[in-house]
């Protein structure tokens, strides 16, 4: 699959979820900005990599869509939460995860279909 079949259908699978598909290019280490980038890039294999970033509507989490280097799709996450955080006192959490397997089985769906 080309990397510009991967962002549309990271695009695509984002926009269901309700999210929006905005597709940033990982093209060298120093391209990865955000900690869950940061883990996505050791992913990316000396080719340019199209990931989609989301807090997920959590204060504390960040996570990166990405397809792997076999076409399978993946996400890296990042974040830390307080004892009061409304991350975990308002289970936002618990629906960032839920809804990163909907988008990383649509991913896959869309990878074989």
């Amino acid at each position: 699959m080309t990397d510009e079949r991967q962002a549309e259908l990271i695009a695509t699978a984002c926009k269901e979820a309700g999210l929006d598909g905005h597709i940033k290019w990982i093209k060298r280490a120093k391209d990865a900005q955000t900690w869950a980038e940061r883990i996505a890039e050791r992913f990316r294999n000396s080719r340019q990599l199209p990931v989609k970033n989301s807090y997920m509507y959590c204060d504390k989490l960040d996570m990166c869509f990405f397809y792997g280097e076999t076409g399978t799709p993946h996400m890296a996450y990042a974040g830390y939460v307080t004892a009061s955080s409304p991350d975990i006192t308002e289970g936002k959490l618990l629906e960032a995860f839920r809804r990163a397997r909907q988008i990383l089985s649509t991913m896959k769906e869309l990878a074989e279909g």
